[in-house]
């Protein structure tokens, strides 16, 4: 197959997502198939050093469309969120090339949401209904995809496709060796709101005397989180990190007690299987995707409730053999789900599904025209 993977590119921008469509296009080229990466807002100067071509286009819908159709793909692969996809999916369709839309939030599955606490200020008002009218246009871009793939299963048949299939998340599991003075527990991901790091520190004070340090990691997005690069000077068993790459956050992840987590409900972090995959529990406060955690004793899910969140961290800290055990079933659980492998097979799989039904479907269409 020739396949075009719309995205940004990890080498501009280091996401969940980003780091995905990566190891699918590495996977996929490895398995003899053509893959043309199209990046929005990517650097047309910049050498990416892939096995895959990537073409850097401007980030609107024409720019986007005109790419797909010159690489002339036998499917598209869209991991781009909902943006600009009304326009560019119709104008890709109209050259009867199938797009398989990837979900990758939970917002890609609603037609008016937004993402800015609109009660902040009157700018931010602004910014919500603009945010949602954008959002609202561009999910009628859904009639022209022909398959839905979910990294997560509670967001399968939310969107208005018949045909649809859970595909997994991957990570790659190399290392970069770290080493830190005290026991640890640790908190990955880039400092907004919807992230919501102050229940992070929060809880951090909640274990001042416990001995153990609690580390933070990610990027600073909002400035509303400036102050937590000193808040050491406050909470001196707190530590702030900054970004870090994924080989450097698995390396933190392998020596740490346990991984924290306190993002609102939004896609399948790939902290939660980096996490798994070096034998560390996951205490979640108010996100539990696929409702592995609970379903699988992967740590804790607190569903929002903070005394149950501090008491699940407390026992996970507290309890050597408990948390060990525990470690131990996360790792089999996601060494038996999460395998880069699978993944591309499985992704694979669907879109050569897909892009055969479109084929039926476009035959069809032709017989009954003549």
């Amino acid at each position: 197959m020739k396949i075009a993977i719309v995205n940004r590119h990890v080498d501009d921008v280091l996401g969940g997502s980003e780091m995905q469509c990566d190891n699918i296009g590495r996977g996929l080229s490895a398995k003899g198939h053509e893959v043309i990466y199209v990046a929005p807002a990517g650097s047309k100067e910049k050498n990416y050093s892939r096995p895959y071509q990537i073409v850097a286009v401007d980030s609107n819908a024409k720019a986007i469309a005109d790419a797909v159709i010159n690489a002339n793909p036998d499917i598209v692969y869209w991991r781009f969120n909902k943006y600009f996809l009304y326009k560019s999916a119709k104008a890709i369709a109209n050259h009867n090339i199938p797009i398989v839309f990837s979900i990758s939030h939970i917002s890609d599955t609603q037609r008016w949401n937004y993402l800015v606490n609109p009660f902040k200020s009157p700018l931010n008002f602004i910014k919500a209904i603009k945010q949602s009218l954008e959002n609202a246009f561009n999910y009628r871009g859904y009639q022209y995809v022909s398959g839905v793939a979910s990294l997560n299963t509670q967001f399968l048949n939310l969107l208005p496709i018949k045909k649809q299939r859970y595909l997994p998340n991957s990570v790659d599991t190399a290392s970069t060796p770290f080493t830190w003075p005290r026991p640890y527990v640790v908190w990955v991901s880039n400092l907004k709101p919807q992230k919501q790091p102050e229940l992070y520190i929060k809880v951090a004070k909640e274990f001042a005397a416990s001995g153990v340090d609690f580390l933070m990691v990610g990027k600073v997005l909002s400035e509303d989180y400036a102050w937590v690069k000193t808040e050491h000077e406050r909470t001196p068993h707190f530590h702030f990190l900054g970004p870090k790459t994924p080989a450097e956050v698995n390396g933190i992840l392998a020596n740490c007690l346990l991984n924290i987590h306190t993002c609102k409900p939004e896609g399948f972090g790939n902290i939660f299987i980096q996490a798994w995959l070096k034998h560390k529990p996951t205490v979640s406060f108010a996100f539990d995707p696929g409702g592995f955690i609970d379903a699988n004793n992967l740590g804790g899910f607190a569903d929002g409730d903070y005394d149950v969140f501090k008491s699940q961290i407390a026992r996970l800290i507290n309890d050597p053999q408990y948390r060990a055990t525990t470690g131990e079933r996360a790792y089999e659980f996601g060494r038996a789900n999460f395998s880069i492998e699978k993944t591309v097979n499985e992704i694979e799989d669907f879109l050569m599904e897909v892009l055969e039904d479109s084929k039926k479907g476009f035959e069809k269409e032709l017989v009954s025209q003549s």
